[in-house]
């Protein structure tokens, strides 16, 4: 299994657009095989920062979706956007599990 955390950053001007564009890129992706989790968030202190959150069964799918028409069509259509800059992490899950929120 792979994670991938993603952390976009834009002019705050450029969020909204940003977000309108990402809709459809949602809804697609998650239909997609091997797809876990895929998710996208504004970041409540900065608000120019998007953060995507992906969970993937093999890096085949994950390369499967990243050469998919719907995120070409979805980098087009942020082309024109002042993207600031960007960090995405790829991780390899072992295991996955709930989190002890009991402080034990």
């Amino acid at each position: 299994m792979l994670a991938i955390i993603a952390k976009l950053e834009f002019t705050p001007a450029d969020i909204p657009a940003f977000m309108e564009a990402a809709k459809p890129l949602i809804h697609q992706t998650r239909a997609e095989e091997g797809c876990e989790l895929y998710a996208m968030a504004t970041d409540i202190d900065e608000p120019g920062v998007v953060w995507i959150s992906e969970q993937w069964s093999s890096l085949e799918t994950l390369n499967a979706h990243l050469a998919s028409p719907h995120i070409a069509g979805f980098l087009e259509k942020i082309a024109t956007l002042n993207m600031l800059g960007m960090d995405a992490r790829q991780y390899e899950v072992s295991s996955v599990g709930p989190v002890d929120t009991s402080g034990h």
